[in-house]
This record gives structure tokens, C-alpha cells and sequence, in this order.
């Protein structure tokens, strides 16, 4: 089975009744095509970068799940035929890189923490800069 992320859009027109059923049936498709769902995470109501069937805005999820890859054809299938989903994208995470990437968001998804190694390392670069600040301020001088 292979990593996935996927990405969708719904109409900003739609109640959240409706939005709850759409991300609830996006989640039982993955299931009946044998995946795994291992994290969703919801991003609301955003601004789209363009017009996209006449909407400003759309509601945002993302799917984080593992499946067959003969399966995804039929999963972007049902997405395309909605009337609801605005677009969609849907990723594969492939090298161990990526995959370690795609834990560490499934964790994030799921409220865990990040495992140590992949934080991002703020405290040096801050050194640095300040190093740099600190040796122009003597040469000022």
C-alpha cells in the first residue's frame, strides 16, 4: 500500500450539514476502495488564488490515508463526478524521505508531536544572524 495526501475543495455555498456528509462520504470512498484513512485535517473556509466555477472561496480538508495505487483512479473519479468538490489534488509520497514528511503531518493532523529531528532548527540561524549583526556594529565603530 502506498502514502497519500489528498487535498479537496468543496462549495463555499454548502451548510456544514452538507460539508460534514461530503468529507464523511470522501472517507467512506477511501474505506470501500480498501484504504486506510490515518488522519483528516480541516481547514475551513479559505480564499481560492482564482476564481474556480464562479467561487472566491472554498472549504478545505485534507486526507491523509494508505491504499492500493489501482484505487486512487476511482477515488479522483467520484471526486470529479461531485457536484460539490470545486478541485482536488491528490499526492503519493514514494521515497523514505517523503514518507518520513508524511508521518510527521499525519501526526500533526492527529494533535501528536513532531518527532524531534524533523523540527525546524530556529536557534541557530538566529545565532547567526545576531553574530553577524554584532561583528557590522564593531566595524562601524
Amino acid at each position: 500500500m502506498r502514502h497519500y495526501e489528498q487535498i479537496f475543495v468543496l462549495k463555499p455555498t454548502l451548510s456544514q450539514e452538507e460539508i460534514e456528509n461530503r468529507v464523511e462520504q470522501i472517507r467512506s470512498n477511501i474505506a470501500n476502495n480498501g484504504g486506510n484513512v490515518l488522519a483528516y485535517q480541516e481547514m475551513g473556509f479559505r480564499k481560492l488564488a482564482y476564481k474556480v466555477q464562479n467561487h472566491k472561496r472554498g472549504y478545505y480538508g485534507v486526507f491523509y490515508f494508505t491504499i492500493e495505487p489501482s484505487a486512487i483512479f476511482e477515488l479522483e473519479r467520484l471526486l470529479r463526478i461531485s457536484e460539490d468538490v470545486i478541485k482536488f489534488l491528490t499526492v503519493k509520497y514514494i521515497t523514505k524521505k517523503d514518507i518520513k514528511s508524511f508521518q510527521n503531518m499525519v501526526n500533526k493532523a492527529n494533535g501528536k508531536e513532531v518527532s524531534d529531528e524533523h523540527k525546524e532548527v530556529s536557534v541557530s540561524t538566529d545565532t547567526a544572524e545576531e553574530t553577524v549583526s554584532q561583528h557590522e556594529n564593531s566595524e562601524n565603530q
